[in-house]
């Protein structure tokens, strides 16, 4: 959510509703007058730990306690509502970032949202609880007479994680989270500010997540920073996507670029409606026993590469990716692959200026073989003679 001054924004920091499996801190240093938490204690409520048990003991004999996974979102409900009390009693610009644990596997949904969806599972009777928390946001934005100079954003991080349904989301769409199928790319998102975006508007330009930086800064008057910490240059793969909002103008993206844990060249590649699959993660879309997603077709698969040419669909007749059109009879498409290698090769010259930062996180990325650990040790020989120490890979 973002309220919006009449003039030019003056942005306090951004303040965070804790994320899933975190305490329940957010990004403002703990003690910090503005922090969620502080506020909550003051009222009687401990920081506390959380797991998935169902149990709802915040604080015991004093101490810091345990909150479990069904109760948990209702302490991220009331530090955003407190928060937005605070912050229409202040008067002043702010961001806040409500991340709920629903409906993130594991889903265990609270006491009173159980049977309430009308397929009575786990998973369905969250999606019922969450769209009650944000109806309850929304409210108190209202109440406070915030809504109108308010941008709220509503979307998610990946596709639905089908390998572990029936705790999972459904998609429409080839694929499963961590494949570079639609399936695991295409997901909700959904913009609401009351006189500056028309009511039912839909648009079918391609944005995404990473646009949504870009976007912030811009309807808060504020331009992205050039150069890191270090003073070294950076950049953002983030383009302002509020003409597309407020409809005056169209997307900035032609392209979009689809990555598995550790590619550096896209596993597929999006220009205009035309789509080329090189990585296909997930035995390419097949189905296991029962016609289900097995656990090792999706984000913990196997990357598996074409042997020369890609598949090419055309999202706009064919979403499913069920028909691949680079060469037959009737819908031969080989010049498609003019337009994606240019988009390739730009991508890969920014490599030279800004190059990739390491994983976020420890991940499995294949064997090391005798021949790669002597290619590297000759190259850690001849940087130990300048002085430059190389370690030796872990595998991990």
């Amino acid at each position: 959510m973002w309220p919006l001054p009449p003039q030019r924004l003056h942005l306090r920091r951004p303040e965070l509703v804790p994320r899933h499996g975190s305490r329940t801190q957010g990004n403002v240093p703990k003690g910090d007058p503005r922090s969620p938490i502080r506020k909550s204690r003051r009222k009687g409520v401990e920081e506390f730990k959380v797991n998935g048990q169902y149990v709802n003991t915040p604080v015991v004999d004093g101490r810091e306690g345990v909150v479990g996974i069904p109760f948990f979102d209702s302490y991220v409900e009331k530090a955003a509502l407190d928060f937005l009390d605070d912050a229409a009693k202040g008067g002043t610009p702010f961001y806040i970032n409500v991340n709920f644990m629903k409906v993130h596997q594991p889903n265990m949904p609270a006491p009173e949202f159980e049977h309430k969806s009308l397929s009575k599972t786990k998973y369905a009777d969250s999606v019922v609880e969450l769209d009650a928390r944000i109806g309850r946001i929304m409210d108190k934005l209202r109440s406070l007479g915030l809504e109108q100079n308010t941008l709220v954003f509503y979307t998610t991080d990946n596709g639905a994680w089908q390998d572990v349904y029936p705790d999972a989301g459904y998609t429409p769409f080839r694929g499963t989270k961590g494949t570079v199928r639609e399936g695991g790319n295409r997901v909700p998102a959904m913009a609401v500010w009351p006189g500056k975006i028309k009511p039912g508007t839909k648009n079918h330009d391609i944005v995404g997540g990473l646009d949504l930086m870009a976007t912030f800064a811009s309807v808060a008057g504020l331009k992205l920073p050039e150069k890191d910490r270090e003073g070294q240059p950076m950049t953002f793969d983030s383009h302002d996507m509020s003409p597309v909002l407020l409809g005056t103008g169209k997307s900035e993206r032609k392209s979009w670029f689809y990555f598995t844990e550790d590619e550096l060249t896209p596993g597929a590649v999006r220009v205009g409606n035309y789509k080329a699959v090189f990585n296909l993660r997930g035995d390419d879309g097949a189905a296991t026993g029962g016609l289900t997603v097995d656990s090792n077709l999706g984000w913990k698969g196997s990357s598996k590469y074409v042997a020369t040419v890609p598949q090419v669909f055309d999202l706009w007749q064919d979403p499913q990716e069920r028909y691949d059109i680079f060469m037959n009879n009737y819908t031969e498409r080989t010049w498609t692959m003019v337009t994606m290698s240019e988009a390739v090769k730009a991508l890969m010259k920014t490599y030279a200026q800004f190059p990739p930062r390491k994983l976020q996180s420890e991940v499995y990325t294949g064997p090391v073989t005798i021949s790669q650990y002597e290619r590297l040790q000759s190259v850690r020989e001849r940087l130990a003679n300048e002085g430059i120490s190389l370690p030796l890979p872990t595998g991990q």
